[in-house]
C-alpha cells in the first residue's frame, strides 16, 4: 500500500486513518479465526497497513525532530579564558609570599581576573595546608604602588612512595600564575622555581587552561568540557537531542529522590563515592578533606544525592565561582548503572545551575580516550584543551604520576580487588600526595 505525499496535517490525519484500519484488521483476523475461517488475505492486507502505519511514523517524527532542529537553542562557541590579561605593569614588580595584610587584596584580585578560578583562592591553599599539612607558599606580584598584580599558589608534595615535587594546584583542575602581563607571570613562575631548588623538588607543575606561550614543556592530553547555559531549563531541555531525552526520562522514572547540600548529606555521599572510587581502582580522598572543603567554600560549594527507594545511588559535589558550576567530583553506583539515574541526577544538576544564575557548566576534565569524554560531549558541552606547563631539570621527562602510567595496571587492579572499608583506611593516606 502506498503512502501519499502530503503536508504534514494531511499525514498526521492519515496516520489516523492506518491506525483505524489497522484495528479493524485486527478484529477482522481475530473473528475469521474464531469462526473457522481463511484469515490469510485478512493478514497481508494487516502487514501491508502496518508497513504503511510504521513508515508513516518514521516520516512525521523526521519531520518534528527537523522543524525542533531549525528553532533550537544551540550553545554559542566558547574558550578558555587567559590567565594572561595583558595589561600593561609600570615599573618594577616584587614577588613575595602573601600575608595576613594582603590576603585580601589577593583575594580580590581573582574574583576579577578573567581566567581566575574557585582554586586560586588563597583560601583553597590555606586548605590544602590545614588539611593534608603540606607546605604551601602563596606568591603575590606587586607593583610600585603595592597594588596586586599576579598571584600563584603552590603545594610541596613529598613522599617516598612519589617523589618530591610542586603543583599548582594538586587536586583540582586548574591552577597556574594569574597575572596582568606575561611578564609578571615569569616573575612568579621564578619565584616558584627558586622555592623549588630551596626544597630539591624534581618539577614544578602549572595547571594553566590556556597555552600562556612561555615555551615550557607541557602537557596536553587532558580536556575540560564547558557547557553554556541559557536562561532557562525549557531552553536547555529543548536543545538536547531525543535520545539524550529519552535516556534523561528513564532515569527520572527510577529516581526517587534528590537533594543539594551540605554537610548533613556527607555521609550519603562519600559511602557512593568512595565505593565507585574503588570500583575503578583510584584511592579515595578521606571523609574529612570533603568536610573541610565544604567549609572552606561556603556559599560556594554544595553535596549532591540522588536515591532509589530511599538509598543514595549517585552523589556529586559542586562549586560555584564567577559565574561558572563546577563539578569536580560525580560517582554512580556500577549496581545502578543500567538504570540511566545518572543521567537524571546531571540533568537536576543543571537546572540547579540555571536557577543559580550561572552561564556556564563545567563538566571536569578527563582524557580523549576516557569513556567520559563522549558522556560530557553529548549533553552539547564542548571539550576545551588545557594546557600544564612543568618547569623539570635539565633533560629531565615529563612525570607521568596518572592511572594512565602502564606502570600503576596492576595497583589499579589490586585496588579493586580491596574490600571498601580497607580502601576507605588506606586511600586517603595515598591520594594526599597524588597530585
Amino acid at each position: 500500500m502506498d503512502v501519499p505525499a502530503a503536508n504534514q496535517r494531511d499525514a498526521s490525519s492519515r496516520l489516523e486513518e492506518l491506525k483505524a484500519e489497522k484495528g479493524r484488521l485486527g478484529r477482522d483476523v481475530a473473528e475469521a479465526r474464531k469462526a473457522g475461517g481463511d484469515p490469510d488475505a485478512l493478514i497481508r492486507e494487516l502487514q501491508q497497513v502496518s508497513a504503511a502505519l510504521k513508515k508513516l511514523q518514521k516520516e512525521l517524527k523526521k519531520q518534528r525532530n527537523n522543524a525542533t532542529a531549525e528553532t533550537r537553542w544551540t550553545p554559542p562557541t566558547i574558550s578558555l579564558p587567559s590567565a594572561i590579561k595583558g595589561d600593561a605593569v609600570s615599573g618594577p614588580v616584587t614577588v613575595r609570599p602573601c600575608s595576613s595584610q594582603t590576603v585580601a587584596q589577593a583575594d580580590a584580585y581573582v574574583a576579577a581576573h578573567p581566567g581566575g578560578s574557585i582554586w586560586h583562592r588563597p583560601k583553597v591553599a590555606d586548605f590544602v595546608r590545614e588539611t593534608y599539612g603540606h607546605r604551601t607558599v602563596y606568591f603575590c606580584a606587586f607593583d610600585v604602588t603595592e597594588r596586586v598584580v599576579g598571584v600563584l599558589p603552590v603545594v610541596q608534595l613529598n613522599s617516598r612512595l612519589f617523589g618530591n615535587y610542586l603543583v599548582s594546584v594538586p587536586y583540582f583542575n586548574y591552577g597556574g600564575a594569574l597575572a596582568d602581563s606575561p611578564e609578571v607571570a615569569e616573575d612568579l613562575v621564578k619565584a616558584a622555581s627558586r622555592w623549588q631548588r630551596e626544597l630539591m623538588a624534581g618539577h614544578l607543575e602549572l595547571r594553566f587552561s590556556r597555552d600562556t606561550g612561555a615555551g615550557r614543556p607541557q602537557r596536553t592530553d587532558k580536556v575540560t568540557f564547558w557547557l553554556p547555559l541559557p536562561d532557562t531549563q525549557e531552553t536547555l531541555w529543548q536543545s538536547f537531542q531525543p535520545k539524550l531525552r529519552a535516556q534523561i526520562r528513564r532515569g527520572e522514572r527510577e529516581l526517587t529522590d534528590f537533594s543539594v547540600g551540605g554537610v548533613e548529606l556527607l555521609d550519603e555521599f562519600y559511602r557512593v563515592f568512595s565505593i565507585n572510587m574503588r570500583d575503578l581502582g583510584t584511592p579515595v580522598y578521606g571523609k574529612v578533606f570533603f568536610r573541610n572543603l565544604l567549609e572552606t567554600l561556603v556559599d560556594q560549594a554544595w553535596l549532591v544525592v540522588a536515591r532509589v527507594n530511599g538509598q543514595a545511588v549517585g552523589c556529586a559535589f559542586l562549586t560555584v565561582h564567577g559565574g561558572r558550576m563546577e563539578i569536580p567530583w560525580a560517582s554512580t553506583l556500577r549496581s545502578h548503572s543500567h538504570t540511566a539515574v545518572n543521567m537524571a541526577m546531571y540533568w537536576r544538576i543543571l537546572r540547579f545551575a540555571i536557577e543559580k544564575g550561572c552561564a556556564v557548566f563545567d563538566f571536569g576534565r578527563c582524557s580523549e580516550t576516557a569513556g567520559t569524554y563522549r558522556f560530557k560531549q553529548q549533553w552539547g558541552a564542548q571539550p576545551l584543551r588545557l594546557h600544564w606547563d612543568y618547569v623539570l631539570p635539565e633533560g629531565a621527562e615529563l612525570p607521568a604520576l596518572n592511572p594512565d602510567n602502564p606502570k600503576f595496571r596492576l595497583l589499579i587492579a589490586v585496588w579493586q580487588r580491596l574490600p571498601v572499608p580497607i580502601a576507605n583506611l588506606l586511600g586517603p593516606h595515598i591520594i594526599k600526595v597524588l597530585p
